[in-house]
């Protein structure tokens, strides 16, 4: 005579392998959790890379137009935390449909939202006089912590800069070191850096 299983073993099996189920899929949901945010941070490391290369050479075709030398130039501020704001005219190359190149106002700030913080980037054709000014703004790096810009006059880097009060030498800096700091949080932040050189360092004006 054959035996059964009693209604105590069904349920005794039935609550094992509802704890079985429920680590198996704790382990799986962790590795899509842990490949997902892996994949996040590589592609704001991308970003972030982007931004800084484009940064650097638009920053080494910054000039000063003899016939605007109040209109044009390079100018680094510092705000209360410590993030610096960027604006200068320089030198970009066309983009069919895009820009038509030449003289440009490029700018880079930080901008808060709630508690999001991102860097911005501004592009106007028209150079006329604000630097401050024009064209349409938008984000290129989230999760901002830090944006720092230095600027070397050939014996210190500096943290702010204005061309348009230099009085001893040049008024574009003879380079810039531009750091980019992003994450959830100090502790899991991630930072690249760079130095780019300023082509025309070495005359107060330059034709456009």
């Amino acid at each position: 005579m054959r035996r059964g299983f009693t209604l105590i073993e069904i349920l005794l099996a039935l609550a094992l392998l509802a704890v079985v189920i429920t680590l198996i899929q704790g382990t799986y949901s962790g590795t899509v959790k842990s490949r997902e945010r892996s994949g996040a941070e590589s592609r704001q490391l991308h970003t972030a890379a982007l931004v800084l290369d484009r940064l650097a050479n638009e920053i080494s075709g910054a000039y000063v137009d003899p016939a605007q030398p109040e209109a044009t130039g390079l100018v680094i501020t510092v705000d209360g935390d410590g993030n610096a704001g960027l604006a200068f005219t320089a030198r970009l190359q066309p983009i069919p449909t895009i820009r038509p190149g030449g003289g440009t106002e490029v700018a880079y700030f930080v901008e808060t939202e709630g508690e999001r913080t991102r860097l911005v980037r501004r592009e106007s054709p028209d150079v006329d006089g604000d630097l401050a000014e024009g064209g349409g703004p938008y984000p290129v790096l989230d999760d901002l912590l830090r944006f720092r810009v230095q600027c070397y006059d050939g014996e210190q880097w500096l943290d702010e800069w204005d061309s348009r009060e230099r009085e001893d030498g040049s008024a574009l800096p003879r380079a810039v070191s531009v750091e980019l700091a992003w994450g959830r949080d100090e502790e899991h932040q991630r930072m690249v850096r760079t130095e780019a050189a300023v082509y025309l360092w070495d005359r107060e004006a330059a034709e456009p």
